[in-house]
């Protein structure tokens, strides 16, 4: 895929202007600041990953990132969604060898395309070691420089962010495409295509599934604007692709994942271990019913 999609250690912020998105009015970012995404609590003296907890009724989705070469573990992540007005704010919270741990937040409008607000903190030994802020903002930094994309993303994103580029987004379908534009800094970009490929039968940790198949690649014009249009094709099919599978039937939750994470990184593999909802009693699994209607105890 070329790009991150968890943020890399050591990558350089990326932070834009304040745009004028309802979604980041001075309400949402209050409710930020309480629920301990943004603001000092970032940034203070933690306890440890189980301090950021979802709210009850939610679904969380565990999963596990391994190398596919050494099958070294590299992350296990909890993610969630909570709906704030008319928009979510999906949260993640990975665990990493070493006791480091990860927050991170996207906020994501309802009603149109693209990320709003996107944080990420680095913790270990109970503090705060790196963080990066982002807030879209697609109007030119620098004369002279290509305008960006409306809709736009971190350079970081979840694998939910695959689904919402479709033009198909709410019922993806077989043949449905789309454009994630991810921002790497205030002046470029870089696009990756997205299509949905045909249904079929995923067995991860947390059951077997029918999954819709997604490939993304990244759009090398985009990488190199200046390079003759057909060296560009000529590099193309030599360009890494990620393959996603995801739930063919709603929440479309992530499955399994393949490929690098970003560009000359290693090949690796994601897979959902379980989900379960917050709250909810233990559901057991019975043979008439879908594997991916059962419901995990939490």
């Amino acid at each position: 895929m070329g790009l991150t999609q968890q943020p890399a250690l050591g990558h350089a912020d990326v932070v834009a202007a304040p745009s004028a998105e309802s979604s980041t009015s001075g309400a949402m970012e209050s409710w930020l600041m309480a629920r301990g995404l943004i603001g000092r609590a970032r940034f203070g003296e933690q306890s440890g990953p189980g301090l950021m907890t979802p709210p009850s009724g939610v679904e969380v989705d565990e999963t596990r990132q391994s190398v596919n070469a050494t099958g070294q573990e590299l992350k296990q992540v909890k993610a969630w969604n909570e709906i704030v007005g008319e928009d979510t704010v999906h949260i993640e919270v990975s665990t990493l060898p070493d006791r480091q741990y990860e927050v991170g937040f996207w906020l994501f409008p309802s009603h149109r395309a693209g990320c709003t607000m996107f944080q990420w903190t680095l913790f270990g030994n109970g503090r705060a070691l790196q963080s990066r802020f982002w807030r879209s903002d697609a109007r030119p930094k620098l004369a002279g420089a290509p305008d960006l994309p409306t809709f736009l993303y971190p350079d970081a994103v979840p694998w939910m962010a695959f689904l919402r580029v479709l033009d198909a987004p709410n019922v993806p379908s077989e043949g449905a495409v789309g454009t994630l534009n991810q921002q790497l800094t205030p002046y470029n970009y870089v696009g990756q295509d997205v299509t949905v490929g045909r249904v079929e039968n995923v067995t991860v940790p947390a059951g077997s599934f029918s999954a819709f198949k997604v490939s993304a690649q990244v759009d090398v014009a985009t990488m190199m604007p200046n390079w003759p249009r057909f060296i560009l094709q000529i590099i193309k099919p030599a360009v890494p692709k990620d393959t996603l599978y995801f739930d063919s039937t709603a929440p479309y939750r992530l499955l399994k994942q393949e490929g690098p994470i970003f560009i000359g990184g290693p090949e690796v593999t994601t897979e959902l271990v379980r989900f379960y909802t917050v709250g909810a009693p233990p559901v057991s699994t019975v043979a008439a019913v879908p594997a991916s209607s059962v419901i995990a105890n939490p």
